[in-house]
C-alpha cells in the first residue's frame, strides 16, 4: 500500500510538474499572438488618428474656401452696388444740368433758382467722386 501511495503521489506531483512547464509554452505563445494582436490594434489606432487628423484639416480647408467665397461674394455686391448708385447720381447729374438748361433758354428761371440747381449738380458731382473712390477701393479688395 505504501508503494501505491508513492507511487500516486509520485504521478501527481510529476503531473503537476507538467502541467507547470505546459503552462509558461502556452503563455509564451499567447503573449506574441497577443504582441501581434497589440501591435495590430497600434497601427490601427495611428491609421484612424491619421485619418482624422486629415479629414480635420480637410474640413478646416473647406470652411476657410467657403469662407474666402462668401466674402468675395459679399464684395461683389458692394462694388454692383457702389456702380449702380454712381449710375443713378449720373443720370441726377444730367437731369439737374438738363432743367438749368432748359430754364436758362426759356428764361423762367431767377439768379436763385439757377444757384441752387448749380449747387445741387456740384453736391451730386461730390457724391459721385466719393462713391468712385469706395469703389476704386473695393476694386482693389476684390
Amino acid at each position: 500500500m505504501k508503494k501505491v501511495f508513492v507511487l500516486l503521489a509520485f504521478m501527481l506531483v510529476s503531473s503537476l510538474a507538467m502541467a507547470q512547464d505546459d503552462a509558461p509554452e502556452t503563455t509564451g505563445e499567447i503573449t506574441v499572438t497577443q504582441e501581434k494582436e497589440m501591435e495590430q490594434v497600434k497601427e490601427n489606432v495611428e491609421k484612424a488618428k491619421a485619418e482624422a487628423k486629415k479629414e480635420k484639416k480637410e474640413a478646416a480647408a473647406k470652411k476657410k474656401e467657403e469662407a474666402a467665397k462668401k466674402k468675395e461674394e459679399k464684395l461683389q455686391k458692394q462694388i454692383d452696388s457702389k456702380a449702380k448708385s454712381i449710375s443713378k447720381e449720373e443720370k441726377k447729374v444730367e437731369k439737374l444740368k438738363g432743367q438749368l438748361e432748359k430754364g436758362k433758354l426759356k428764361g423762367t428761371l431767377s439768379p436763385v433758382d439757377i444757384q441752387k440747381l448749380e449747387d445741387k449738380v456740384a453736391k451730386s458731382q461730390m457724391k459721385i467722386m466719393k462713391e468712385q473712390e469706395k469703389l476704386t477701393k473695393l476694386n482693389r479688395k476684390l
